[in-house]
């Protein structure tokens, strides 16, 4: 049943996922356990200092007369005056005061010394920080928080603020008083001391120059005389005033539009000027009337303008006539000023002197008369003093803190986190398991059998297995050899019991008529042609005649493996230049080649089997395996040997093995765990299968007891590590060996980071 759900294709299900969550769940219970200690005690331990925050509430009254009222529209406070206020009670002025009141900063202390002092000014922007305001929509409410970490503080700094911004704005408001009475003080001690002084020269002037006669006549000319001068002045201040208003009258009658505005004049012009203006007022009022309903266009709109426009010219008129009139008239009042004095010529200038300070004294008189009584008006003012602040609610001690903490909330939540957390850990770990998963699994998923599984030999470990023999090498291109035919340099180690596990199940599982055996694998670099080698070489040493035949013309192996000459080979007998028999090498050419006598007689057995190399690489090989010489060699080959292991390129890449596939008695595929996808590995069974083969089993490759569950529950990752040998002396050295590794870890490590640090 499972694997009719695995041929559906491998989609994980919610059975697969509870399957992870089991698996990896002291990984998600120790991130959810480790996230919710942490997240409790951290919170507990770095919490924040408590702060408490108070507040009081004021009112702002808007005091305003009449004329504001219709200038706003009725609007006893608009929301620009609010955001003032608001802006007023946070700003430096305040804050300022706020300080000082608190004796953070000392009273005495001028605006400009606070400000030239750092200390002072980081006492006053660190009260404006604690200070928040803000205005309720619906009652129009301010109220003034203030933030500390001491209750009391935010207590007073919260009431402070609300008396120092009531005195402040109670000064703002009346600051004209203020100014308007201390200006018209220093004005009395002024005027006083002047008229003091004029009276004091009459009175010398008249004892010097012994004027007791009767005054009537001087004082009665320069009366006349002051007089005339008196309205010479104001009829030339009125003849400005004309002209200076004629002109922009002109200009609103040039424009051809009318503005709907009054004509406004100093003093009076006439009263036939002020009824025009009125005139035009009450149009002006009709025309206000009249937009209501109807437009620029209206004929009763247009009769209006036309109306207003003869008007303007009407008064335009007017002001011409009386600019003449006013000319007139001061040409009248300058020849009765000089008809005046020249009846009176025949005053003593002392009398005329005399009437000079005399008026000067008067003009002093009036002057502190008027002081005097602007003097009482802004007594009566003062005492009024306009308070449009009034607290609503004082400040109280808070109790509870503002930012509480919760170490068991904040617990939980890390747990959820972390279990969260672990679930994702856990899947990304299940997404880079390289490994196929159980043996069981595997064989379910491909319907086929594992019929032997490779460990993974490390190039530390193979330096470490090879380092106590002396025939072998530790380096160059000799251990790579030894590397690869590790069956038959170190017969005795792990790995070559493995081939040998895989020789037996090879052998047990078949009848008899699998002779002719591919090896192939779904991608690059899975190990094939290494375990093609020492599957022949195990083959071997069991005393069969086995054929190894290199059939991967792209990327051939098996003559650097055994250090054979690579032609001729395959391709020339494929091309009919040379018959199998003849260039088939046997273990003379072996010994005579790059791996000499001595490593080829190592091991007993390697005269057993014959190698069958590439050849020159053809540009063409899928149409050479597909010759009919090909069907001729292998069924020369089959009556030949005991068995032929044929290495041939993977499936995935090219087309050469599924030409083979159903030539051959059976076809093992190889897996190197973590190379390819579960899916790749699928589509390469059914791609042999559809061409007719038959797939002996799966040789996993590459396998780790991290990695490999059966790996590691079968212990062959532990006592047979490297080699045989008795428990007590594996059992002794399990230490030392575990020293070593850690050893060569470590400096892999450190040489990765300096070559990494070397190319930065």
């Amino acid at each position: 049943m499972a694997a009719a759900q695995h041929n559906e294709g491998y989609e994980l299900n919610l059975s697969e996922y509870w399957q992870i969550i089991v698996r990896r769940r002291w990984i998600i219970i120790f991130c959810a356990l480790s996230m919710g200690f942490f997240s409790g005690f951290l919170t507990w331990a770095k919490q924040p200092p408590a702060i408490y925050t108070s507040s009081s509430a004021i009112k702002i009254e808007s005091s305003v007369n009449v004329a504001d009222l219709l200038l706003r529209g009725g609007s006893r406070q608009s929301y620009s005056d609010v955001k003032t206020q608001l802006a007023m009670i946070e700003s430096y002025a305040v804050m300022e005061r706020v300080a000082q009141r608190m004796n953070l900063i000392p009273p005495e202390l001028s605006s400009e010394e606070i400000r030239a002092n750092p200390d002072y000014m980081d006492e006053v922007l660190s009260i404006k920080d604690s200070i928040s305001v803000y205005q309720d929509q619906v009652s129009g409410i301010i109220t003034i928080s203030a933030t500390s970490t001491r209750p009391l503080f935010a207590r007073d700094l919260a009431q402070a603020v609300a008396d120092e911004f009531k005195e402040f704005n109670v000064q703002d408001k009346n600051r004209r008083i203020f100014e308007a009475k201390k200006f018209i003080q220093q004005q009395l001690i002024i005027v006083r001391k002047r008229l003091k002084k004029a009276e004091e020269q009459i009175r010398d002037y008249r004892n010097k120059h012994n004027l007791s006669f009767s005054s009537a006549d001087p004082e009665l000319m320069a009366r006349i005389i002051s007089d005339l001068e008196q309205e010479y002045r104001q009829a030339t201040a009125h003849l400005g005033d004309l002209k200076f208003a004629i002109k922009p009258l002109k200009q609103r009658i040039n424009n051809g539009d009318w503005d709907y505005q009054a004509v406004t004049i100093a003093g009076s012009v006439s009263n036939y000027f002020d009824q025009l203006n009125k005139r035009l007022v009450d149009m002006a009022l009709k025309r206000t009337e009249l937009m209501t309903n109807y437009t620029d266009d209206h004929p009763q709109i247009k009769e209006l303008r036309e109306q207003a426009h003869d008007i303007l010219s009407s008064m335009v008129d007017e002001l011409i006539k009386q600019i003449e009139l006013t000319q007139r008239r001061i040409s009248d009042i300058q020849k009765s000023i000089e008809k005046t004095k020249h009846r009176f010529q025949g005053v003593p200038e002392q009398a005329l002197e005399l009437q000079r300070m005399q008026r000067t004294v008067r003009i002093n008189e009036e002057l502190f008369d008027l002081l005097e009584k602007k003097y009482q008006e802004v007594l009566i003012k003062e005492a009024e003093k306009v308070q449009a602040v009034s607290l609503v609610r004082p400040a109280m001690i808070p109790v509870f803190r503002i930012n509480p903490v919760n170490p068991v909330q904040s617990g939980l939540a890390g747990m959820i986190l972390g279990l969260v957390l672990g679930l994702i850990v856990s899947l990304i770990l299940e997404a880079m398991d390289s490994s196929v998963g159980t043996i069981e699994e595997v064989e379910s998923f491909l319907d086929t059998s594992v019929v032997g599984f490779v460990p993974q030999l490390d190039h530390d470990e193979a330096i470490e297995l090879f380092s106590g023999v002396k025939e072998l090498k530790t380096s160059g291109h000799h251990l790579e050899r030894q590397i690869r035919l590790i069956s038959h340099f170190s017969p005795p180690s792990t790995i070559s019991e493995a081939y040998r596990s895989l020789r037996t199940n090879l052998l047990f599982s078949q009848t008899g008529g699998h002779k002719v055996i591919l090896v192939t694998s779904s991608t690059v670099k899975e190990g094939k042609s290494t375990i093609a080698a020492n599957l022949a070489v195990v083959l071997a040493q069991q005393g069969g005649r086995i054929l190894l035949i290199d059939a991967d013309m792209r990327k051939p192996m098996q003559h650097h493996t055994f250090g054979l000459k690579r032609d001729p080979g395959l391709s020339e007998c494929l091309l009919g230049q040379y018959h199998w028999q003849d260039v088939v090498k046997r273990f003379s050419d072996v010994m005579l080649g790059d791996m000499g006598i001595d490593q080829a007689l190592l091991t007993p057995g390697l005269d057993q089997l014959e190698i069958l190399t590439c050849g020159i690489v053809n540009a063409n090989p899928p149409d050479l395996l597909a010759a009919p010489m090909m069907d001729t060699i292998l069924k020369e080959v089959r009556e030949e040997y005991d068995m032929v292991i044929i290495d041939m390129p993977p499936l995935l890449h090219t087309t050469d093995a599924t030409i083979l596939a159903s030539k051959v008695d059976g076809v093992l595929l190889v897996y190197h765990i973590g190379s390819v996808v579960r899916g790749a590995l699928k589509r390469v069974k059914t791609n042999i299968e559809a061409v007719g083969g038959h797939v002996l089993g799966i040789i996993l490759n590459g396998v780790r007891g991290e990695l490999s569950p059966d790996y590691a529950t079968y212990k062959m990752n532990r006592y047979y590590a490297y080699a045989y040998g008795n428990d007590e002396q594996i059992r002794g050295n399990i230490f030392e060996q575990w020293i070593a590794k850690m050893k060569r870890r470590s400096l892999r490590l450190w040489q990765a980071v300096k070559t990494r640090f070397d190319k930065e």
